[in-house]
């Protein structure tokens, strides 16, 4: 009996992973096909399926720059490199898809230091560097053992040292960890989806205009205040939009 009901419940699982892989594969389908409005129909509805994973963002942003739909290509192609940062097709193509904006602003310049934890910090993903930190904390108590219970003066110092080089490396791997995770959770970009807004200085539709920003132009949001969003670019500009004329990373 117990047999049987093991079996059964292994179908369900294999049935499960089925019906979900099924949305899928009729996406990829019609993406290789070349029929890419309706690619991007069912990539869509993958999505709202909670289903994540920089491939599918891939393939839905390629099929929106095929049709045109540049805003709509430029975003995903972000939420991907958001999963995938590393990807060199995900970066390229963003490029391509950035060269058609009317906005070309430049870049504040980033601290080496800076820049050199972060290409460290996005070699691997949140669930990678989370396994990472436990290992490396296991082996602390691991190191730690050594020092406490051996009787060589070797040993002990070995074991202290090793311990906390372990346990500084497990902290190291735990905050990056965490700066993955909020990247993925805490989406404070976006991606100006109207054709063209005027940039407010202040939130309020008489406040002063300050500038103009097209459509697929990235912005980070720094601030809210009721249907108001307080943006900052690239270059260290700020200023109000209102939320509807974009769409969060």
């Amino acid at each position: 009996m117990k047999k049987l009901l093991y079996i059964l419940i292994a179908l369900l699982f294999v049935s499960a992973a089925q019906a979900q892989d099924t949305p899928i594969r009729e996406a990829n389908d019609f993406y290789q096909k070349g029929e890419y409005e309706k690619a991007i129909k069912s990539y869509e509805f993958v999505l709202e399926t909670h289903i994540e994973a920089a491939e599918i963002y891939f393939n839905l942003a390629n099929s929106y720059y095929k049709t045109g739909q540049i805003a709509s290509a430029i975003l995903n192609y972000e939420r991907a490199k958001l999963l995938a940062p590393q990807d060199k097709d995900v970066e390229y193509n963003l490029k391509m898809a950035q060269a058609h904006v009317l906005d070309k602003l430049e870049v504040l310049p980033e601290l080496f230091i800076k820049r050199w934890f972060s290409g460290i910090r996005n070699a691997f993903s949140a669930d990678l560097w989370s396994y990472l930190s436990i290992g490396l904390f296991f082996l602390c108590l691991l190191f730690a053992c050594f020092y406490l219970y051996s009787n060589k003066v070797g040993l002990k110092k070995l074991g202290f040292f090793f311990a906390g080089i372990s346990l500084v490396l497990s902290i190291v791997s735990y905050s990056f960890a965490s700066t993955r995770t909020d990247e993925i959770t805490k989406r404070e970009s976006a991606i100006i989806f109207s054709p063209s807004v005027t940039i407010k200085g202040s939130p309020d539709v008489s406040g002063t205009e300050l500038f103009l920003l097209h459509e697929g132009t990235k912005v980070k949001v720094i601030d809210q205040l009721g249907d108001w969003r307080n943006i900052q670019l690239s270059d260290g500009n700020e200023g109000w939009l209102k939320k509807e004329n974009i769409e969060m990373i």
